[in-house]
């Protein structure tokens, strides 16, 4: 919510105690009832320590002292008291005591009027009638969720208006949503363009979807699509998403199948599961890309594992029974399940399709330790053969030159090697890149690289769980010119490790 610069009319709503001094009282009896209510504040009660807080922060019986107030009505806030919360939310929003922030405030006030605080709420609206901002956002959410009111769309909407005509951004884009959800489009459509002006990305995505579907205004695909890309320029995952559609389908743009991966790709990579469909779509087929089975595997089985597993089923079934994708990934669960004399039968129906993911993996088991017929020599000729087009190749093949197998050890070639599949946008081959600039392995040590590259792997979904924990490190302790940051460094370690593939090839 849009911090409110104007100076907020202070609300401190609390009950007397029976004890509290009257006029009537002797000094020695106000000295008691004073050392009364502060005992039992520090014995925990909630409305002593609400009345010790309100002391402080209006300079009686003690100095002055915000930070000594808050810090009063922080423990009988935690205690559900209403009037404490009330009186923290007010603190929040004048940066007293405690640092101004104007989404707690709200928190803090919402929650004090579901508490039981009415004055609270009668205070706001009366300063709603006056202009303010902040009471405007606060009613409408209000009689929106029925917070301290009888629920009523009515008047959040008349309270949201009132703060989108104050140019509030959060308002306007609010505001949209909801006649759009409503389908009265013409409205929405102003909202979304007013708010879309100011820079909001979520707006700027949602007006230029209604130019390209013609909703509320006369359909204009050009400047649609452009909009689109403006909020795919600024990552927001839904529009780049839709860009690659643009791209894919010529929608307002001109066709461009190799954009429209790379927009897919991007989207893919921060979880859109459709972008992840399309993107496995594009491999498998080579629209936009060349052919890749390997690369098509992994991201049917991020689709599957977000929610397409019936439409998956349903490819396997009705469209590819039996076409060299099929044999590929009958021989992949071969392959992990070790059988690899049945996956090398179904890995050569896949080259005699020309296909070269046939031979790489083909390769692969001639490299397998487990494989008791290996031949790492026939394995490298394969990879050498397939590596100029194909990042896997190429990723296997650093690996070879790295162990010197099949080959003499080279760590000048395996750096070049998975360098190239990592310029290619392969993960195993970006994160394993980024891991040896991590350690100085066959190249100078080098945080800073490191950091990029497991950055690069994260934006397209494919941080493994070692190069996650070796990014969250890097975070953590500031490597790589970062700013040490521990809770980028913990959802880091969240976000890396996941492969769906065994799952994937379970419903072969």
């Amino acid at each position: 919510m849009k911090k409110i610069v104007k100076l907020f009319v202070v609300i401190v709503f609390l009950m007397t105690f029976a004890a509290q001094v009257s006029a009537k009282q002797t000094l020695e009896e106000a000295t008691d009832s004073i050392t009364c209510i502060l005992n039992n504040a520090k014995k925990g009660d909630a409305e002593a320590q609400n009345e010790v807080g309100r002391w402080y922060y209006i300079g009686r019986h003690f100095k002055q002292n915000y930070k000594e107030a808050t810090k009063w009505w922080a423990m009988s806030a935690k205690q559900g008291n209403a009037k404490a919360i009330g009186n923290l939310s007010i603190c929040y929003l004048r940066g007293q005591g405690v640092k101004s922030d104007s989404v707690m405030a709200s928190k803090l006030m919402l929650k004090a009027i579901e508490k039981g605080n009415k004055k609270l709420l009668e205070q706001n609206i009366e300063l709603a009638k006056e202009g303010d901002l902040f009471a405007d956002m606060l009613l409408f959410q209000c009689y929106k969720n029925g917070i301290g009111v009888s629920k009523n769309q009515d008047k959040a909407i008349t309270y949201l208006t009132a703060a989108s005509e104050k140019n509030s951004v959060q308002a306007q884009r609010e505001l949209a949503m909801i006649y759009l959800n409503d389908h009265k489009y013409p409205k929405a459509s102003v909202w979304f363009k007013k708010a879309s002006e100011k820079g909001d990305v979520l707006s700027t995505f949602y007006y230029g979807k209604m130019l390209l579907e013609g909703l509320g205004m006369k359909i204009n695909k050009k400047e649609g699509a452009n909009y689109i890309l403006l909020a795919a320029d600024k990552g927001f995952p839904q529009a780049m998403y839709y860009l690659g559609n643009c791209y894919m389908n010529g929608n307002g743009l001109i066709k461009n199948s190799e954009q429209a991966v790379k927009w897919y790709k991007r989207a893919a990579g921060v979880g859109i599961s459709k972008a992840q469909w399309e993107l496995a779509q594009c491999f498998r087929n080579g629209v936009g890309t060349s052919v890749n089975y390997n690369q098509a595997m992994l991201w049917y089985s991020e689709a599957v594992a977000h929610g397409y597993a019936g439409t998956f089923k349903k490819l396997l079934s009705d469209s590819i029974p039996s076409s060299p994708f099929s044999d590929y990934l009958h021989g992949m669960k071969a392959y992990y399940n070790h059988d690899f004399e049945e996956a090398l039968k179904d890995f050569k129906k896949v080259q005699k399709a020309k296909i070269s993911d046939g031979k790489i993996m083909t390769a692969a088991i001639l490299a397998n330790n487990l494989y008791a017929k290996k031949n790492f020599k026939k394995a490298v000729k394969i990879l050498k053969e397939t590596s100029e087009s194909n990042p896997q190749a190429l990723y296997l093949l650093a690996g070879l030159y790295e162990i010197g197998k099949g080959v003499p050890t080279d760590m000048n070639l395996a750096v070049e090697a998975m360098t190239k599949a990592a310029e290619l946008d392969y993960g195993p081959a970006i994160c394993s890149l980024a891991d040896m600039y991590y350690e100085g392995r066959g190249v100078e040590k080098n945080y800073e690289k490191a950091v990029n590259l497991y950055q690069t792997a994260l934006e397209l979904g494919a941080l493994t769980e070692n190069a996650a924990m070796r990014y969250s490190s890097c975070y953590e302790n500031g490597w790589g010119n970062l700013v040490p940051d521990k809770e980028k460094s913990d959802e880091i370690i969240k976000s890396g490790g996941k492969n769906y593939v065994a799952n994937l090839l379970k419903l072969i």
